[in-house]
C-alpha cells in the first residue's frame, strides 16, 4: 500500500495551481500535458467476436496453481461472513464467468470463506458433462472452478450429488477479449430502501458520463417502479446492464460485498478499470481540466492496481423530491447544486482511520485484472506485484452528498469528522455544472415526458438568475 505525500491543500472552487498541480503528477509518473477529454473517446460498440482462445491449462498465480494459491490466502483471511453465515441455507448462485483460464462464480448464499463447494458442469440440455470439482469459497462470495470442455452453463452445490436447478445453476458469461470493451466503467453498490432515488441516479451516471464512463452496472435490491423507470431508460440506450440482488443476505454490509465480487468478476477484461462507489459520491478531478478517463489513461506505472480516491462529505440536509414537478425543481434540488457544506479529506493514516477504517472510507478504481479481493472500501488482496495509490485530495477526492438525517448521522459522526480539518463551502466545478444540468434535464423529460417550461438559467453556485419566462430548448 502506498501514500503519496506531497502538500495538502483544502479543496474548493478554485482552480489548482499550475505548479502544484505538476509536482503532484509528476510524483505519480503522471502528465497531464494533454489530457483526453471525454468527447474523444467513442463508445467502442458491442463485445467483439473475436474471442481469445482458451487456454491449454488452468490458472497460474506466483507460479502454482490458482486453487492451491487461494487455500494460502484463505488460512490468512478474517473472514466477514461468519456472522450472516447459515449453515442450513440452500445453495443459490448470482452469477458464471469463463475467461481463458478458469470458471469464477458468484453465490448468493453467504458462506464462510473456506467453505467446501462443488464446481458442477452442463451444457445447454442441463446434462453434466463433467464430474464435479471440489472447490472452496474465495473471497467472500466467489467460487473459483478449474475450466471444463464443453461447459455452457456452471452449478455450485454444497456436494457431489445435490439437485442441480434454476437456482443454483447459470449460463457461463463469456469474458474472453482479446481487447477491452471499455477503458472505465462504473459498478454501483446494491440500491435498497424506501426513500426516492430517481434524482440521485440521474445526476450519478450523467456525472460519470462527463468523466468519461460509457458502460455502468447498476445492483438492485430495492428501488420503486418509478425510480425504475430511468434506470430503465439507461439499459434501452445500452449504457448500462442491471444485476437484481436477491433477498437471500439481509445484511447491507455483505449485499454490498456480493455487489462488489460480482462487478470485479463481471468487468474483468471486458472493462480495463472499474469505478466503485455508492449512489451518493461524486469521484472527481480536483483540476477540473481533466476526466477521470483522461487521468486514467495518463498511468503508466503497470504495478498501480488500484486508485483509491479520499472522501469529502458534503452536508445533505434534505430528501430529494419524490417526484419531478419541473425544470426549477431540478435547478434548486439537484444535489451538485444545492448542498456545499464540505468536510476536509478523510485522508489514509489519519487516527480516526484507524480505530475505524483503514481505507479511511476511500472508494477505489481499480484494475480488473490486478485485483483478487475487495472490501467495499479498499483492496485488500493483489495478484502479486501489484499495489495500490492513495490519492491525494489535490489531485482528486469524493464529493460525498451524505444524507445528514439517515440513521441520525451528523449527530453521530461530527465531531469525528472535524479531527479531519475545518469545514468549509465549496461546490461542484462550474465548468461541469451546466453540462450536467443540461444532460439531467433532457433525460428527465424524455423519460416522464413533462413538457419543458422554464426560465433561462445561469450556473452560480447558489443563485438562480431567471433571464425570462418562455419555453425553449436548452443548447
Amino acid at each position: 500500500m502506498a501514500l503519496i505525500q506531497i502538500p495538502f491543500l483544502q479543496n474548493s472552487p478554485e482552480r489548482v495551481s499550475d505548479d502544484t498541480k505538476q509536482k503532484s503528477f509528476r510524483f505519480l509518473n503522471i502528465t497531464f500535458d494533454d489530457p483526453i477529454p471525454p468527447a474523444l473517446q467513442p463508445p467502442l460498440g458491442p463485445p467483439s467476436d473475436h474471442k481469445i482462445e482458451r487456454s491449454g491449462d488452468d490458472e497460474v498465480i506466483g507460479g502454482e496453481s490458482a486453487m492451491s494459491y487461494y487455500r494460502k490466502l484463505i488460512a490468512q483471511t478474517d473472514d466477514l461472513m461468519s456472522r450472516v453465515t447459515s449453515h442450513n441455507q440452500k445453495m443459490q448462485i448470482l452469477s458464471a464467468f469463463a475467461y481463458k483460464d478458469h470458471f469464477s462464480a458468484v453465490i448468493a448464499t453467504p458462506k464462510k470463506v473456506g467453505t467446501t463447494v462443488f464446481c458442477r458442469y452442463l451444457d445447454n440440455n442441463d446434462r453434466e458433462v463433467a464430474e464435479p470439482v471440489e472447490s472452496k469459497v474465495y473471497p467472500s462470495f466467489v467460487v473459483y472452478c478449474s475450466r471444463r470442455k464443453n461447459a455452457e452453463k456452471l452449478g455450485i452445490t454444497s456436494n457431489k450429488t445435490e439437485l442441480l436447478g434454476a437456482d443454483n445453476s447459470v449460463n457461463l458469461i463469456l469474458r474472453k477479449f482479446k481487447k477491452y470493451q471499455h477503458h472505465v466503467s462504473f459498478c454501483l453498490a446494491p440500491m435498497y430502501g424506501a426513500e426516492p432515488k430517481w434524482l440521485h441516479i440521474l445526476e450519478l451516471v450523467e456525472h460519470y458520463k462527463l468523466q468519461g464512463v460509457l458502460k455502468f452496472f447498476f445492483y438492485i435490491r430495492e428501488i420503486s417502479e418509478y425510480d425504475r423507470r430511468i434506470v430503465r431508460s439507461y439499459v434501452d440506450s445500452g449504457e448500462m446492464e442491471i444485476i437484481e440482488i436477491p433477498g437471500t443476505v439481509k445484511d447491507v454490509i455483505a449485499q454490498q460485498l456480493m455487489g462488489v465480487a460480482d462487478c470485479l468478476l463481471r468487468s474483468r477484461t471486458y472493462s480495463e478499470w472499474s469505478i466503485f462507489a455508492d449512489l451518493d459520491e461524486r469521484l472527481i478531478m480536483t483540476d477540473d481540466r481533466v476526466t477521470i478517463d483522461g487521468f486514467m489513461r495518463t498511468i503508466t506505472d503497470k504495478d498501480i492496481g488500484s486508485i483509491a480516491f479520499p472522501q469529502r462529505w458534503i452536508m445533505k440536509r434534505e430528501h430529494i423530491p419524490s417526484k419531478f414537478e419541473n425544470d426549477l425543481q431540478i435547478i434548486e434540488k439537484l444535489p451538485t447544486r444545492a448542498w456545499h457544506e464540505t468536510t476536509s479529506a478523510a485522508l489514509k493514516g489519519h487516527p480516526v482511520c484507524q480505530e475505524q477504517q483503514q481505507s479511511c472510507w476511500a472508494k477505489d478504481i481499480v484494475h480488473n485484472e490486478k485485483v483478487i479481493r475487495m472490501l467495499v472500501h479498499e483492496v485488500v488482496q493483489f495478484y502479486p506485484g501489484f499495489r495500490e495509490v492513495f490519492l491525494d485530495p489535490s489531485i482528486g477526492y469524493i464529493r460525498h452528498y451524505r444524507d445528514v438525517q439517515m440513521q441520525s448521522w451528523e449527530l453521530n459522526n461530527r465531531k469525528q469528522l472535524q479531527l479531519f480539518g475545518p469545514f468549509s463551502n465549496t461546490s461542484y466545478p462550474n465548468s461541469l455544472g451546466n453540462k450536467l444540468l443540461k444532460n439531467v434535464l433532457e433525460r428527465l423529460h424524455r423519460v416522464y415526458e413533462y413538457r419543458r417550461v422554464i426560465s433561462r438559467w445561469i450556473w452560480k453556485p447558489k443563485v438562480i438568475s431567471v433571464k425570462s419566462t418562455e419555453v425553449f430548448a436548452l443548447n
